[in-house]
């Protein structure tokens, strides 16, 4: 499983700020570039943020959604239906 981030919203030092703050330990792609802005609100069909994606090994949209969830439920089905095997906690 990879986790990527990615912000084609935010002024690069603003980004750079919250993911310190908040300890973000996975790799980002800070772009607010024309093109970039393009991929997230035209290809992803992003119109606000978070938006949270979970992609398949084939490249396949599995499940989309704004915001965050407690417990992340909605994420970990996802991760399943994508082939992901979870341990029981």
């Amino acid at each position: 499983m990879v986790i990527l981030g990615f912000n084609c919203s935010d002024d690069k030092k603003i980004a750079m700020e919250f993911m310190k703050e908040n300890a973000a330990t996975f790799p980002n792609i800070l772009d607010s570039s024309n093109e970039a802005t393009k991929v997230g609100f035209q290809g992803y069909r992003m119109s606000g943020v978070p938006l949270n994606y979970i992609i398949d090994g084939d490249g396949k949209v599995v499940d989309a959604w704004y915001g965050y969830e407690k417990g992340h439920k909605r994420a970990l089905a996802a991760l399943e239906k994508a082939g992901l095997k979870l341990e029981d906690k």
